[in-house]
């Protein structure tokens, strides 16, 4: 059986973006999606940029093949490093993934933010730090790349008693802001490190993505008014497909941790 046409699509460079996933799912429980994992060379975070964007271009010519309604990078490094490209290119709406510093600098005035070394030295990242600073003059903003913990959670997600403490950097914010959604399944653990809120931009992720889809379709409603043509209801019960190599992986790890979302 062929995988079915026109679902959204998430892409991660591993299991990250299975967070963005389960924050859709909330919001769009009777859609059809697409997940692709590229597992086996995650993390992406300390690779150089033209390699980073050779690996998701792959998947977008996947996502093209299918039709994709959408597609959600569901990868902070992606986003930072090729998103604009890839808008260009491709003619369906794509969904990026972007720390939650602003959110993060409107609740405390000393927030460290988390992120991979290809994040942070991204010209994409470096305007929004600049935009939330002139927003905010007085608030402390301290940028920390770390090197391994996107490595670390990749390898030890499924193990509940795996500290990564050790690659976490010092310091006492009042705010933690989540710079890679690989981040996300360390959040209860990073937020008893640092005894402080944590931000992660996974809810914002799913809002942008509910926006486009209903312009888009009060788009396609408008025009089958003036044609007078019936609209087809699209509702489905809720299914994803797993794609790439190492998509068995990725869905082991969605029906341990994410199940309850798509049912």
């Amino acid at each position: 059986m062929g995988i079915p046409h026109g679902g959204i699509a998430f892409f991660d460079s591993g299991i990250g973006g299975l967070t963005v996933l389960a924050e859709c799912l909330k919001r769009l429980p009777n859609e059809l999606f697409y997940y692709y994992g590229d597992n086996a060379r995650a993390p992406y975070g300390n690779l150089p940029p033209e390699r980073i964007y050779g690996y998701v271009e792959e998947s977008m010519e996947l996502f093209a093949s299918l039709h994709a309604r959408a597609v959600v990078l569901a990868c902070n490094t992606a986003t930072a490093v090729c998103i604009e490209t890839l808008r260009k290119k491709y003619a369906f709406p794509i969904i990026g993934a972007e720390p939650a510093v602003l959110p993060a600098v409107k609740a405390s005035d000393d927030v460290l933010v988390l992120s991979t070394c290809a994040t942070q030295s991204s010209a994409r990242f470096s305007r929004l730090c600049q935009r939330v600073k002139k927003q905010f003059p007085t608030v402390r903003l301290t940028l920390a790349p770390c090197h391994d913990l996107a490595k670390e959670i990749e390898n030890h997600v499924l193990d509940s008693a795996y500290s990564y403490a050790p690659f976490l950097p010092t310091g006492n914010p009042s705010a933690v802001v989540l710079g890679c959604t690989h981040y996300v399944y360390a959040k209860e653990q990073i937020q008893k490190h640092y005894n402080c809120p944590v931000f992660d931009g996974n809810e914002g992720i799913a809002n942008r993505l509910v926006e486009r889809l209903f312009l888009a379709e009060n788009t396609v409603a408008e025009q089958n008014i003036r044609d007078e043509r019936p609209l087809v209801t699209t509702a489905r019960p809720p299914k994803i497909y797993f794609l790439g190599g190492e998509k068995s992986r990725n869905l082991r790890v969605f029906e341990h941790m994410f199940a309850k979302y798509s049912k």
